[in-house]
């Protein structure tokens, strides 16, 4: 547990250096979700921000933005590559597609990216975020003091619609560092370590 971030944002000291870009990315999702985007893949890994945006029928783009360069920038790189829009207000609980929901989602780890620091005493680090689009969301885990990584499904259904899924990025974490291991399941390798999937608490893993 740590009063300060492992890497902080430079214009928001007290969060993660990916959060910013975290809440960008979920205005834009929840904006373009009729427009048909998907933004599939949040990869952190390595360091730097990896994201990879999807409408169907056209291949995949991957963009490497500036996590503080600001929600405009972030819309117009995106923009360029396929049809995208800023949602209108802040998520309420108001997500009405699996889509939308996967945008609140990603705003929810961005502003609650103290959950990664300063929430439990064992060391934990958010490596990527990613989507089908349709039913699942899984947001991996990368439990430092142990060497490995869980990802933890997240269900879209209704996600975020009645405001009862606030603080779920604290959940997250802790179903990371706490599972039992007859609850994790074998999945594809994350930065070479062993990664185990499982779901939320009361969930089955998908």
């Amino acid at each position: 547990m740590s009063r300060h971030p492992v890497r902080p944002s430079r214009t928001l000291p007290a969060a993660e250096w990916w959060a910013p870009l975290l809440v960008d990315l979920g205005a834009v999702q929840r904006g373009s979700a009729e427009l048909g985007l998907c933004i599939r893949n949040v990869d952190l890994t390595s360091g730097e921000a990896r994201v990879t945006v999807h409408w169907s029928g056209t291949p995949s783009t991957t963009l490497l933005p500036d996590p503080e360069a600001g929600r405009d920038a972030l819309l117009q790189a995106i923009a360029a590559v396929g049809p995208a829009r800023l949602a209108d207000d802040e998520p309420v609980g108001s997500a009405s597609s699996p889509l939308a929901a996967h945008g609140w989602l990603l705003d929810e780890l961005g502003r609650r990216s103290d959950a990664w620091y300063a929430y439990l005493a064992e060391p934990v680090e958010l490596l990527r975020v990613e989507t089908d689009g349709r039913r699942i969301t899984d947001v991996a885990v990368g439990r430092t003091s142990r060497g490995d990584v869980v990802e933890v499904r997240v269900p879209l259904a209704g996600l975020g619609a009645d405001g009862m899924d606030a603080g779920l990025a604290y959940t997250l974490v802790e179903r990371a560092v706490t599972v039992a291991a007859h609850d994790l399941r074998p999945a594809d390798s994350v930065l070479g370590r062993f990664t185990f999937s499982t779901g939320l608490p009361g969930e089955d893993t998908v």
